[in-house]
């Protein structure tokens, strides 16, 4: 017989230690041993939409520029404001920094269509290419401004920037792309409770909930369902005082809510 059959989360009852929101642990009122054959999922997700556009992650263009000779190259990392953007304030922000960052006082133009959401760009006189993400891991070392390969921050996904896009443009022939303003499609419930049998697109085994992002920015992501047999995952024989969760992205990146708070329900089931 089951001591409890339902646990409900919040995150504004974290322990002292949590890191955050989106990082914490939620300590029980009590121990809780679940006999064998015990199972759960979770349900009734409630995540707030409180993540940016441009957050620490994802807030870095690598810019190459070189002048027709090609002998003259200029390198430059370009850190976007972490914040909410159309495609509109998008644009201006990247030909600001970029002005910024290359001293260039006019030539540099960078539009956005809302009919087809291409973001366009161009840089008088000069030849310039955003790296790609593969070309920033593989070829680190054709970049000589410092950078963490391993945790490069790139932008290149809102800018859908991944190899198709990554040819040399000009005033002559522009850089167009695709935005995708939403960075994360899914959010995942990484947590200790259970033996999963599961496992995440990089290989990790402690995902117990995917839930879409089915909600636009400052709105409350809901997710609702009765599981099946089949989405159950097993927690037998486990004695239950403090869980830790984590709330990540696909890249397993911890997101950031912003003080906002999540819950969710654990239902035990025989």
């Amino acid at each position: 017989m089951l001591p409890i059959k339902k646990v409900y989360v919040d995150s504004k009852y974290k322990t002292e230690d949590s890191v955050s929101d989106s990082d914490f642990k939620f300590e029980l009122g009590q121990s809780i041993t679940l006999p064998d054959d015990t199972k759960f999922f979770i349900s009734d997700c409630c995540i707030p939409h409180s993540w940016r556009t441009v957050e620490y992650w994802n807030n870095k263009l690598y810019l190459k520029i070189f002048d027709d000779t090609g002998i003259n190259t200029n390198y430059y990392v370009i850190t976007l404001d972490e914040k909410t953007y159309n495609g509109t304030t998008l644009a201006t922000e990247i030909k600001n920094k970029i002005m910024t960052a290359t001293s260039l006082s006019s030539g540099v133009t960078f539009t956005y269509n809302v009919q087809t959401n291409v973001l366009s760009g161009s840089i008088n006189n000069f030849t310039g290419v955003f790296l790609t993400d593969k070309e920033l891991q593989d070829q680190s070392t054709n970049f000589p401004v410092v950078y963490d390969v391993n945790n490069i921050q790139s932008a290149n996904g809102i800018l859908c920037n991944t190899g198709k896009f990554g040819e040399p443009f000009t005033n002559i022939l522009p850089f167009e792309t695709q935005l995708q303003l939403q960075p994360i499609r899914n959010v995942y419930i990484h947590s200790n409770l259970g033996s999963f049998s599961t496992l995440g697109a990089r290989g990790e085994q402690d995902i117990c909930k995917k839930v879409p992002v089915n909600n636009n920015f400052s709105e409350m992501i809901f997710s609702d369902y009765n599981a099946g047999e089949a989405d159950m995952l097993d927690c037998s024989k486990q004695t239950l005082r403090q869980l830790n969760f984590r709330i990540t992205n696909v890249d397993g990146i911890v997101i950031p809510l912003h003080d906002n708070h999540v819950s969710f329900s654990i239902i035990f089931h025989i």
